[in-house]
């Protein structure tokens, strides 16, 4: 069976664009030397069959001259493009989804790295599986260890983003109160990896990225392909530490989905987001993730027909509901839900037409009201939520007040 990810990529060559402007500092300065990659990719036109960065043009690359300027060229007319930059001294930078037939001169705008005294280096260098390096790879820092034992948040010490340069190395600053970093480094054509660096060690690290592992399936209802569905894919296991990469991508013309670049030998999540009024319906599923440069084959999926919740929400006065009034409706083990805004009425009602058969929780956000009761009567856990089994089309109401 012919690859749908290649064909893909030929419907994509063709006509050629690029991306072209200058890379300055804070003051309007040049910055040369500055390092320019094409970060991400989208479709100008219909949705994504792939992930972000896995389009043929991405981790495309140059260095700015001696003037902060920088030029790109035959990239794809049929994609936008995300760019990211960064220098020595400088915080890297991630841009927008640029479209070159809009953008003829980019300005991308570094920001110093922080400078005070008391502050020290956190350094390493990024290779692929041969130990070549790796150029324009983004280095963030994902969680920092302060002295004292307070862990997460910002820190104004700490550069939040940094692209390693032509020989695979980066450097970010740290305080001295910082004890250590875990660091998250992406790559096109790479999967996601991570660091811990110490400050106690006093060692440069390594970080090693590999192509990661490939899931690849064929969404039915009926015998007949689910086209344009968006399929959703996370680890199943996001406690605090773990890498964390959630991916989206839509079923192509034949039903066929693929996800690339995952951090091999995890279990994952898979299953359609709801709110797409789909005609057949994924329920959130468990499959395990083979090694570096693998697929797993999926094959044909048969999907669920779908099913309705509607959930209304009365005032127990008769009062009209307050703006921002929100209703979330959420599965577990999947990486996002369905926020629903209720109207500014005394009952208002919220429905989503595509719930497999599985339990779902939901969360009633009403500003200055809490939920009295509900029918049918549903546990309430401490985070606020109600969890329900949809076997069928269900309704629940539930009543708010002071």
């Amino acid at each position: 069976m012919i690859n749908t990810s290649f064909l893909f990529c030929l419907l994509l060559a063709g006509a050629t664009t690029q991306l072209s402007g200058r890379v300055v500092d804070q003051d309007n300065q040049p910055v040369p030397d500055a390092i320019v990659v094409i970060s991400t990719a989208k479709p100008r036109v219909g949705p994504a069959i792939t992930c972000p960065s896995c389009y043929r043009d991405c981790a495309r690359r140059t260095l700015s001259d001696d003037q902060g300027r920088f030029k790109i060229e035959d990239l794809s007319s049929k994609l936008l493009f995300s760019l990211a930059a960064g220098g020595a001294g400088y915080q890297g930078t991630v841009s927008e989804h640029f479209d070159p037939a809009d953008y003829p001169a980019i300005k991308l705008v570094l920001k110093s790295a922080p400078d005070s005294p008391g502050l020290s280096s956190a350094r390493g260098t990024v290779v692929d599986r041969g130990g070549n390096p790796i150029p324009g790879a983004e280095v963030r820092s994902r969680t920092i260890h302060r002295a004292g034992g307070r862990i997460g948040g910002r820190d104004d010490s700490v550069s939040p983003l940094t692209l390693t340069d032509t020989a695979g190395r980066f450097q970010l600053t740290a305080g001295e109160h910082i004890r250590a970093i875990d660091l998250r480094v992406t790559a096109a054509g790479f999967a996601e990896g991570e660091v811990h660096w110490q400050r106690a060690d006093n060692k440069d690290v390594s970080v090693v990225l590999g192509p990661g592992a490939s899931l690849r399936g064929r969404l039915l209802f009926n015998d007949t392909p689910l086209t344009s569905i968006e399929v959703g894919l996370v680890q199943e296991n996001r406690i605090m530490g773990n890498l964390v990469t959630p991916m989206e991508v839509c079923t192509d013309a034949e039903g066929f989905f693929q996800f690339d670049q995952l951090p091999p030998d995890l279990d994952y999540a898979i299953y359609t987001h709801t709110g797409q009024d789909a005609r057949g319906v994924l329920p959130v599923s468990l499959i395990q993730a083979p090694g570096h440069g693998q697929r797993a084959e999926l094959g044909d999926i048969g999907a669920q027909s779908p099913h309705q919740l509607t959930i209304k929400v009365v005032t127990n006065n008769g009062k009209q509901l307050p703006d921002k009034s929100v209703v979330y409706v959420g599965r577990q083990k999947a990486w996002r839900g369905s926020t629903l805004t209720l109207p500014p009425v005394a009952s208002g009602v919220v429905q989503i037409n595509d719930l497999a058969r599985e339990p779902v929780e939901i969360s009633v956000r009403v500003p200055g009201l809490k939920v009295i009761s509900c029918n049918p009567p549903l546990n309430e856990d401490l985070n606020r939520r109600y969890t329900v089994r949809v076997d069928g089309d269900t309704e629940i109401v539930f009543v708010v007040g002071e």
